[in-house]
């Protein structure tokens, strides 16, 4: 499609003229041998343990038992990968410890698996354990799983998959200290090829190295950490919470709840079902302007015979559920006189879990989801208020939002707690295996570009998040942002949130004067969901889902029922009447076994130390790590206070970031965000700040300007870079990719997907494009052009038919089209998503952090916002196409 066509709506019109748990029953250990694909880890527990000393026979029992109790779930969820059967093929464990290597024959597991006779190999480890872990160890040997290869190797090519197997590479390796990752891949896709389904033993048969060696050092670290968890989990539980409650009942005044109004039982208006089919076009355009629509289905449920605009609840589904899961707890909430209202997540739904494991996308989450969640909230919001059918019946505009696991993450997001880059990057640095497995999940936002998504939504009045995953996509730091009035719901049996880290502690960060604390105690992570915990005609579903559920889900959900609806009548309804069920005397009332609800609304980091009798194994408030740097004698900011001049460095040839207009005068995007800073700076300084551009930055200077301190930063299309001596870079505030121009009449002669011999393509010397296409298009003819004005003169090059192609980020290249008053409609911008990824910073001195936060919290400010719409609003869809692109491919 030409240019011209392609641009309307694309590029602002002012720029287009202007160019309690058992210990025993620890569930946290079942989510290594599940969650965290630890199956042969397990196995290996069995056998290890027992080696050191007899005292290890009680660890090695309940580790067994553990290792049975994830069973085959383990190995279907066993990332693999697609390649032949190694014709090399382990022999033995072996299991390094100390000074000592402990090995044991496949041979030998094989023959007890089949016969269960243990033979002389076997014999001084098999009579450390009695007849029942015997028993169960050879069940485990002998279950098998057909789930075939071809699904079990696109869920291994996933993201999460990859992350999930150098981490259990960590354990199983192929040799000692060496991670196993690639040759776990290779064996479990080989044994996936079995008929009848493959077993442990399978899996070992084809690992392809003469050995498998064991970590069993970092084995026993986890254990450790297990035995420390767990106890901290429940000192928590029997301490620190029931302490809490009982102080908070005989603090309130007391409540007969038997004579009150059953809040889960269903209201006075009958409910009404429909489901609204939307398309989203605003939020994913191409380079040249192209819309693509992301098309989702919405259910909602209404009150019938309504007097007043009925208030909104929105639930948000888990990562592979579906709107369905919410039947029940909607229709409960909307017999109370609310709109309830549940999308279906499109990118992480049963639908895309399906996809993955028929080939059709390659990752089981796009991490773009992290954002998409929260847009296709708002836009059913917007859809909603603007729908002529709706009118006078609800009101868009006082919302609860509920969202569970995925969904719970997104309700916290939108209640003002933002991404957290820093911690991002921290955390999902460390390979380690590790308890919490939804940290995996975590990890995959730190694939999205650190750019300010602005989740955040002020028409959500109150949020409920429900087994929510937040220690490291969230953080202290942004958790804390959130004022509305927050309930956070967890089940003391998750093994894929685990309640402690992803749910306690968040709540104790928590600043908002009004935030409640649920516990299901003995219930996991999917008790909220009904599809996931009974069959369509009501019967119970397999023993795997009642264990990611726990004993009567059906309790839970009852609970459930009635904590929200108190929490929407209390914060949408207006009931205060309704506020007396969000108490510990309430949650001790409809509590009973095997579910007990526990319910505080508040709870300090030393009441937490105090149960343990300690320091707790897992910090509360755990710290950023800093990298030390070099300290400046002045600190910017001081220096700013000082002199009351921001010094800047700004380019002026790159429209829309620098550039004269008509009237000779600088203008741009830079301009106004560095001005704004200043105002902002003055503000924070108590002191007057002047915006001073000190030089035009070029390609040339951008970097040596700032290590040379002649200016603070630098403002332009920079891609971030980290290896650029003395300098650091911002948190994005764009991103952009690669393209071609092209001449439509020629540009059935350009594949990008080629090898473009013989094509001569136009780059700006000295950018990071000109090595893209040395590296990506050696056989291609580069001409250079030099800057400042290269690009324009590339374009001019275009124009006379000297190059074939100009490249470069698309931004730039529609930029320049318009200010060089190209004619649009005779030239077209390749391919529609772009061959690279580049994010726009501002370029600042390495060792200054303090500037450095200053500068980013600015970048994330209202103040920068609104001079980020102002210019680049409309380029919006243009960014989540990238983001698309970028952080899935």
């Amino acid at each position: 499609m030409i240019l011209s066509d392609r641009i309307k709506g694309y590029y602002p019109v002012k720029r287009v003229k202007k160019a309690p748990i058992k210990p025993k029953h620890s569930l946290n250990f079942i989510a290594i041998c599940t969650r965290m694909r630890y199956t042969l880890v397990c196995v290996e527990a069995a056998l290890i343990l027992p080696l050191h000393k007899p005292s290890h026979k009680a660890v090695l029992h309940s580790l067994a038992i553990r290792c049975i109790s994830a069973g085959v779930l383990a190995i279907a969820i066993l990332p693999t990968a697609l390649k032949p059967t190694p014709a090399i093929s382990a022999e033995k464990l072996y299991i390094p410890y100390g000074p000592f290597q402990i090995s044991l024959s496949v041979d030998a597991l094989e023959s007890f698996a089949k016969t269960g006779e243990v033979n002389s190999e076997l014999q001084s480890y098999a009579q450390l354990l009695n007849a029942q872990i015997l028993a169960q160890l050879r069940e485990l040997l002998n279950r098998r799983l057909n789930l075939g290869q071809n699904a079990v190797s696109r869920i291994a090519h996933s993201p999460s998959g990859e992350m999930l197997l150098k981490r259990l590479g960590q354990v199983v390796q192929t040799k000692q200290n060496q991670n196993g990752f690639s040759d776990l891949r290779v064996a479990l896709i080989a044994a996936a090829r079995e008929t009848k389904g493959f077993s442990l033993i399978d899996v070992m048969r084809r690992f392809p190295s003469e050995g498998i060696w064991i970590n069993a050092q970092l084995l026993l670290e986890l254990n450790q950490e297990l035995t420390a968890f767990t106890n901290y989990k429940n000192s928590i539980l029997s301490g620190a919470i029931a302490n809490q409650m009982q102080a908070e009942i005989a603090a309130d005044s007391p409540i007969d709840f038997s004579k009150l109004p059953d809040p889960s039982q269903p209201g006075s208006f009958q409910v009404s079902q429909r489901t609204l089919d939307l398309t989203n076009n605003r939020n994913r355009q191409s380079a040249f302007g192209r819309r693509i629509g992301r098309s989702f289905e919405v259910d909602l449920y209404l009150p019938e015979g309504i007097s007043k605009k009925a208030p909104v609840v929105v639930m948000s589904h888990g990562l592979g559920a579906d709107r369905k899961m919410f039947v029940y707890l909607a229709k409960h909430i909307a017999s109370h006189g609310f709109a309830v209202v549940v999308p279906e997540h499109i990118g992480s739904n049963a639908r895309r879990r399906q996809a993955l494991l028929e080939g059709l996308v390659r990752s089981d989450i796009n991490p773009v989801e992290f954002i998409d969640r929260s847009l296709d909230i708002k836009y059913t919001l917007d859809q909603l208020e603007a729908n002529s059918d709706l009118a006078g019946k609800i009101d868009p505009q006082r919302v609860v939002l509920l969202g569970h696991s995925t969904g719970g993450y997104a309700a916290l997001a939108m209640a003002g707690a933002e991404l957290n880059n820093e911690r991002l990057q921290q955390e999902c640095q460390n390979e380690r295996p590790t308890l919490n497995v939804s940290i995996i999940l975590q990890c995959l936002a730190n694939r999205l570009p650190a750019f300010n998504y602005n989740l955040y939504d002020g028409r959500i009045k109150a949020a409920i998040a429900v087994s929510p995953f937040a220690s490291t996509v969230l953080g202290p730091e942004n958790i804390g942002n959130i004022q509305i009035p927050t309930m956070i719901v967890g089940g003391s049996g998750d093994v894929i949130t685990p309640i402690v880290p992803e749910q306690i502690h968040p709540f104790l960060w928590l600043k908002t004067k009004e935030k409640y604390l649920a516990i299901m105690v003995n219930s996991g992570h999917t008790f909220i969901d009904a599809t996931a915990t009974t069959a369509g005609d009501g019967t119970p579903l397999s023993n795997l889902n009642q264990f990611f559920a726990g004993p009567e889900p059906s309790l839970a959900q009852g609970y459930l029922k009635g904590l929200t609806l108190a929490f929407v009548q209390t914060y949408l309804g207006d009931r205060a009447e309704y506020r007396a069920y969000l108490s510990s005397a309430y949650a001790n009332f409809i509590g009973r076994e095997p579910v007990k609800v526990n319910f505080v609304r508040s709870l300090t980091p030393t009441q937490l130390e105090q149960a343990f009798g300690g320091t707790p194994p897992l910090p509360i408030f755990p710290k950023l790590a800093t990298t030390p740097v070099a300290s400046r004698t002045l600190p910017i900011l001081e220096e700013i206070k000082r002199t009351g001049v921001l010094k800047v460095g700004v380019v002026n040839n790159a429209s829309p970031w620098g550039y004269e207009d008509s009237n000779v005068q600088r203008t741009g995007y830079c301009v106004d965000f560095l001005n704004a800073m200043a105002q902002h700076l003055q503000q924070q300084l108590n002191a007057p700040v002047k915006l001073e551009i000190t030089v035009q930055a070029t390609l040339e200077n951008r970097f040596a300007i700032v290590q040379k301190d002649q200016v603070h930063l630098t403002c332009g299309p920079y891609s971030i870079r980290t290896d650029i001596p003395g300098v650091a870079f911002s948190t994005p505030f764009f991103i952009t990719g690669t393209h071609f121009l092209v001449s439509t009449d020629n540009k059935d002669i350009i594949n990008p997907t080629g090898n473009l011999r013989n094509i001569s393509v136009g780059v700006l010397s000295r950018t990071t494009t000109e090595q893209f296409i040395r590296r990506r298009y050696p056989q291609a003819r580069q001409v250079y052009f030099e800057p400042p004005g290269g690009l324009g003169r590339g374009m001019e090059a275009l124009v006379r038919g000297n190059i074939d192609a100009l490249a470069s980020e698309g931004i730039l290249l529609i930029s320049a089209a318009l200010r060089g008053n190209l004619p649009l409609n005779r030239y077209t911008l390749i391919p529609e998503e772009p061959l690279t990824c580049d994010a726009y910073g501002m370029v600042l001195p390495a060792n200054d952090r303090q500037w450095q936060n200053a500068v980013n919290r600015f970048i994330g400010s209202r103040s920068a916002r609104t001079v980020w719409d102002k210019w680049f609003k409309n380029l919006y869809p243009y960014i989540y196409l990238n983001l698309d692109y970028c952080a899935d491919r």
